[in-house]
């Protein structure tokens, strides 16, 4: 194990934490508070790859959903309105019927 991974494992054990994996979440919590461009970041990217919806990315970056969709603009990054033409949904539908 690493000294940071010890690190992280005696925080738990002094600090209260149920484990490990709570420092961590407490830590990135605090990080994204102290540096509101990686929340934004953090928001556009998991836009970008599909795990949350506009609204929901938004609401991560902490901004409304006009300057979420402006950021994106500004970073050249395209939105989709989420619908799928005749060949995609065929596809989805075939893969959700096993």
């Amino acid at each position: 194990m690493t000294t940071f991974a010890n690190d992280v494992e005696t925080i738990a054990a002094v600090g209260g934490y149920e484990d490990a994996d709570d420092v961590l979440e407490e830590a990135v919590r605090e990080l994204l508070r102290r540096r509101p461009e990686l929340r934004t970041s953090l928001a556009i990217e998991k836009y970008r790859t599909g795990a949350v919806s506009l609204n929901r990315g938004a609401e991560l970056a902490g901004m409304s959903a006009e300057s979420f969709k402006d950021e994106l603009a500004d970073r050249g990054i395209s939105r989709t309105a989420g619908f799928l033409d005749a060949a995609d949904r065929e596809r989805e539908l075939d893969e959700f019927d096993g």
